[in-house]
C-alpha cells in the first residue's frame, strides 16, 4: 500500500514493551519466551534499589549473556532485524523503507527505565512528574560490572552498589544528598566515578546496537536505509545544577560544580551516531520552557538546542518529534521554527553556533482527536506550512506553493475523508500521523 501510494516507510525495531508509559494506548508485553527466561534468570531485567525488576526491556548488562534459550539478547535482536530485512527484500520493498530506528531501551529510547509509570505493576513504586527517578543498576550483572569498575579505579568501596543518598523516584533534587545543588555527591570524585560508569555503560550499549543494525542493513544489503537511534527528552530539572532526572536516565549532563567542570552528556551519544553514520531522533520539538511549572526547572528548549548543536559539530542529522499530542497554533509555530533551523552558514553549523535544519519531523499521533473538525483543519494547514516554509531547505525553490484551503477542500471531498465522523470512529490511537523527511 505504501509503495503504491509512492510514499516511504520508517520502520521501528521495537525491543521493548508497550503499555507502561505516557502515550501508550494499548499493551504489548515482551515476548512470552523472554518473560519465561526472566523467571529463570530475574537479572535479565533492570532492577532498582528496592528490587523492583522492570519488564519493559532487557537489561543492557545482559546484552551478551546466553540467557535466552542459549542465545544472547544481541543475537536475538539481530535475528529479528535480519528476518525483517529478508522479508522486505523478498517482496521487493527495500526501496520503500527509508529509515530503520533501532530500539535501545524503554520506549525505544537509549536510556535507563529510571522514571517508569509502572501501569503494568501498579503495586510497585510509581514515578510521577517531576520526580528525579532512580538509578537502575541493581541486577547482579550490573553490580558485578560496577564492582570491577570500582576495583580498577582503585576504590573497591565504590563498587558495592549505587549511591546511598540518591533518594527515590519522586524525590526532588534538594531533598537528596546526591543531587542537591551545593555540596551534592554528584559534585565529588565518587560522584564523577559512578556517573561516568553508569552513562558509559549506556553509550556502549548504544554502540553495540548500532553495530548490530549495521551488520544487518548495511553489510548484507544493497540499497540500505538510514539507521537511527532515539534519545529521551528528559527536560525536567534541566535548568538545575545537577540535572538529576537526566543523570538517573543515564545522561551525564551537568553544569559545573564546585569541584567538577560542566559536562555535555549527549556528546558521547552523538559521537557514536557519527561513527556509524546514524541519525539521532529526538523529541520536545513543540515545547517551550514557559509551558512548564517553574519549580520543576524544565528546559526543553535548551535541551533540544544542546543536542542539535552537538550533532551539528559532528555532522549528525537530527530528526524531530513532538512529545505531546497537540493541535494548537503555538505548538505548530514552534515545530516549524525548529525544523527550519537557523541561517545558511554551514561553518557556523559545524561550530554549533547556529542550528542547521532538522533532517525530518514526525508528527505524533494518528488519533481520533486528530480527526475532530477543528483539529483536522489546523493540521492540514500546518502540513501546508511545513511544505511552504521549509521548501528552501529541501532543495527545489520551484516547488509549487501549497494552499492549505485547497488541500483541505480536496481532502474533504475525497472518498476517504468525505465523513470525518466515520473516520474518527474507525481510527485507532497510537500511530504516526505524518512525517516530513529531508526538509
Amino acid at each position: 500500500m505504501v509503495k503504491k501510494a509512492d510514499l516511504k516507510l520508517n520502520a521501528v525495531m521495537s525491543f521493548h514493551a508497550c503499555g507502561a508509559n505516557v502515550g501508550d494506548y494499548f499493551r504489548v508485553t515482551l515476548p512470552k519466551w523472554v518473560l519465561e527466561a526472566a523467571e529463570k534468570d530475574p537479572d535479565l531485567f533492570f532492577t532498582d534499589q528496592y528490587g523492583y525488576r522492570n519488564p519493559e526491556c532487557i537489561s543492557l548488562w545482559a546484552d551478551n549473556a546466553k540467557t535466552l534459550d542459549g542465545r544472547t539478547p544481541l543475537e536475538s535482536y539481530r535475528d529479528f532485524m535480519q528476518s525483517f530485512r529478508d522479508e522486505i527484500e523478498a517482496r521487493g520493498l527495500m526501496d520503500v523503507v527509508e529509515e530503520i530506528s533501532v530500539g535501545c531501551g524503554p520506549c525505544g529510547e537509549l536510556r535507563y527505565p529510571a522514571y517508569p509509570e509502572n501501569k503494568i505493576s501498579p503495586n510497585s513504586s510509581q514515578w510521577q512528574f517531576p520526580g528525579i527517578g532512580e538509578f537502575q543498576c541493581y541486577d547482579q550483572r550490573a553490580l558485578g560490572n560496577l564492582a570491577r569498575a570500582g576495583s580498577e579505579a582503585g576504590h573497591i568501596e565504590w563498587g558495592g552498589a549505587g549511591p546511598h543518598d540518591a533518594g527515590g523516584y519522586n524525590n526532588l533534587p534538594h531533598e537528596t544528598g546526591f543531587f542537591r545543588a551545593q555540596h551534592g555527591s554528584w559534585d565529588s570524585e565518587y560522584g564523577q566515578f559512578f556517573l561516568s560508569w553508569y552513562s558509559g555503560e549506556l553509550v556502549e550499549h548504544g554502540d553495540r546496537m548500532l553495530r548490530c543494525a549495521r551488520s544487518v542493513f548495511e553489510e548484507e544489503c544493497g540499497d540500505c536505509p538510514t539507521i537511527a537511534i532515539k534519545c529521551a527528552g528528559v527536560h525536567w530539572w534541566y535548568n538545575s545544577r545537577s540535572h538529576a532526572a537526566e543523570l538517573t536516565a543515564g545522561y551525564f549532563n551537568t553544569r559545573s560544580g564546585d569541584n567538577v567542570p560542566e559536562r555535555d552528556g549527549y556528546e558521547p551519544i552523538v559521537k557514536i551516531c557519527g561513527r556509524h553514520g546514524a541519525r539521532l531522533n529526538f523529541t520536545c520539538t513543540e515545547m517551550r520552557d514557559i509551558e512548564h511549572p517553574f519549580f520543576s526547572r524544565c528546559g526543553p528548549e535548551g535541551l533540544l538546542r544542546q543536542i542539535r548543536a552537538a550533532a551539528a559539530r559532528y555532522g549528525v542529522k537530527v530528526a524531530g518529534e513532538n512529545a505531546l499530542c497537540r493541535f494548537d497554533q503555538d505548538a505548530y509555530d514552534k515545530i516549524i521554527t525548529n525544523c527550519r533551523g537557523e541561517g545558511s552558514d554551514r561553518e557556523l553549523w559545524r561550530q554549533g553556533a547556529l542550528l542547521p535544519p532538522m533532517a525530518s519531523f514526525t508528527f505524533l499521533r494518528l488519533s481520533k482527536e486528530l480527526f475532530e473538525d477543528d483539529n483536522f483543519n489546523s493540521f492540514v494547514h500546518f502540513v501546508a506550512r511545513m511544505a511552504n516554509e521549509t521548501r528552501a531547505l529541501g532543495g527545489n525553490d520551484e516547488d509549487k506553493f501549497v494552499n492549505g484551503n485547497e488541500v483541505l477542500e480536496a481532502l474533504l471531498n475525497s472518498e476517504i475523508l468525505s465523513n470525518l465522523a466515520e473516520v474518527r470512529d474507525e481510527t485507532s490511537s497510537g500511530f504516526v500521523a505524518a512525517q516530513f523527511s529531508d526538509l
